[in-house]
């Protein structure tokens, strides 16, 4: 079967002026979409062109239907014959898996593996945040299992669940134990450490010997005893899944699909959907894919023929599987040409399933490493506030314009009178040769008055007009809630999201976002 190879070949167009390309689809996509907002469809044209690329990958499933959808999908473009459906029909041998590919090198990814097991059994039940210092309680896991996986294996040559669990649960409860002859003949541990260090079918160092003896007979009975049973609890109960049922039959038997089928083409759906097998369903589909992952990150070291091909990984309903090491594979996927895929319905859906102290920020950094995004309509403040600030602000220009016109009338009268009288007298003499006399007097009087009246009238019109500039929102989180089509024949069957990408000016929008169409 033919695919393509150059990092640069079109998949999709998006707009009449712009296509998303390999290279793009690299960076990874994540879809925003509430209930019935026609997210899945919209996807679908994205799934479609993975397929016809001759794109190998893995799908994870939450619901029976997406089962279904995938085989129309292969059916519809001709990739039929590269669909394997991984139920319990299937098998997946982890522990064989990992130890024919690496020996006792591998025990640290069998190690991480079942941490993964433990990990998802407990959020699957509820109980991840019922106790308090969760680091400590994985270290402690993480390193019981450390000391019990190299001794297993370098006494009998091979790992089981059964074992492991066996293993654990005969070791001695304190120091005096492991010199009494009684408790060495019913201690399943005892045989096992007594072959590692004298009849090993795999040879251990004699440093890695020592150390294991030294933890199981003095480190491990000195743990006191209430946390010693937790630690144990935790472990046995998580793996004790694997002992029977589904889990047991997909991944203790035999092996007929390993990671590295996809390599050549395979698209390996895991119809193990988490509504139908429910917590077995997150078990099972978290594990698988971290081999998965770890399989395509380390792909680059094979011969050229196992990567040439580009792969995608698929999650709708991506809150059900995401774990912590999808920031590690996010962050390095692409340099092994791997194009992932996550289809959610609001940020606060991955913070109820991520948990933790600050799941917000857990969640935001997870969402931030894929490069493009996809919104389509959405009830959620929180998601769709995100979104605005995702795709940022622009300088907006908006005008204003006014009018006013005026008029004055004023009416007016004044009245007003006066009077003035007044009176004046002299008189004066003089002696001397000559002799004189003058007199005077006199008086006047007058009065007077004045009226009128006076009018005006005014008036005035004037008119401005002009403009201010402010950075906003390109999108308001309102639009994404308002403005986007949700398909049916309500909305001609059409299907509308933004979409953005981080790096990117598209042609039709002039920025790092555009509308797109999808056709039901």
């Amino acid at each position: 079967m033919s695919f393509v190879k150059d990092l640069d070949t079109p998949l999709l167009g998006v707009s009449p002026d712009d296509v998303f390309t390999c290279r793009d689809a690299c960076g990874g996509v994540h879809v925003f979409g509430g209930i019935g907002a026609g997210k899945t469809f919209g996807s679908y044209m994205l799934a479609g062109a993975y397929l016809r690329a001759g794109m190998g990958g893995l799908v994870t499933a939450s619901k029976f239907e997406e089962v279904e959808l995938w085989q129309r999908y292969a059916r519809k473009h001709g990739r039929a014959s590269s669909l394997i459906l991984f139920d319990e029909n299937e098998g997946f041998n982890f522990l064989d898996y990992n130890m024919a590919l690496h020996g006792m090198d591998g025990i640290g990814t069998v190690t991480e593996c079942l941490m993964r097991v433990v990990d998802a059994a407990r959020k699957a039940s509820g109980t991840a945040s019922q106790r308090g210092g969760e680091a400590f309680w994985e270290d402690a896991a993480r390193q019981v299992l450390r000391y019990t996986l190299p001794a297993l294996y370098a006494a009998k040559g091979s790992l089981s669940i059964p074992d492991i669990i066996r293993f654990i649960s005969t070791a001695p409860a304190n120091v005096k134990e492991p010199t009494e002859r009684e408790w060495q003949k019913r201690s399943f541990m005892y045989e096992m450490m007594d072959r590692a260090a004298r009849f090993p079918k795999v040879r251990m160092s004699n440093a890695a010997i020592a150390n294991t003896i030294t933890f199981w007979s003095e480190g491990w009975p000195a743990i006191p005893e209430k946390t010693r049973g937790n630690i144990c609890i935790t472990i046995t109960a998580a793996l004790d899944r694997f002992n029977h049922g589904r889990l047991n039959r997909a991944f203790c038997g035999k092996t007929t699909v390993v990671p590295e089928l996809s390599f050549h083409g395979a698209v390996i759906v895991l119809a193990m959907p988490t509504l139908t097998w429910n917590e077995d369903g997150v078990i099972a589909q978290q594990l698988f894919k971290f081999m998965w992952q770890r399989a395509v990150l380390s792909r680059n070291s094979l011969e050229e023929k196992h990567r040439e091909r580009f792969l995608f990984g698929w999650s709708d309903e991506s809150q059900e599987v995401v774990n912590s090491y999808d920031y590690e594979f996010l962050s390095l996927c692409r340099a092994s040409k791997c194009c992932v895929t996550y289809l959610t319905q609001s940020l606060p859906t991955y913070f109820a399933k991520i948990g933790g102290d600050n799941p917000k920020d857990a969640t935001e950094a997870l969402v931030g490493k894929f490069m493009t995004h996809v919104y389509h309509s959405n009830a959620c403040p929180t998601t769709n506030e995100y979104a605005s600030r995702m795709i940022g602000k622009v300088v907006t220009r908006r005008g204003n314009f006014s009018r006013g016109s005026g008029e004055s009338v004023n009416v007016g009268m004044s009245a007003g009178s006066s009077e003035n009288n007044g009176s004046s007298s002299n008189y004066g003499s003089s002696y001397g040769q000559q002799y004189s006399s003058n007199s005077g007097s006199g008086s006047s009087s007058g009065t007077g008055s004045n009226w009128g009246d006076s009018r005006g009238r005014a008036t005035s019109r004037n008119e401005s007009q002009g403009y201010s500039e402010s950075m906003e929102y390109a999108i308001e989180p309102g639009d994404f809630a308002r403005i986007l089509k949700t398909g049916g024949t309500r909305n001609g069957n059409e299907v509308t999201g933004v979409w953005f990408q981080a790096g990117r000016v598209f042609k039709a929008s002039g920025g790092n976002w555009l509308l797109a169409r999808f056709r039901q």
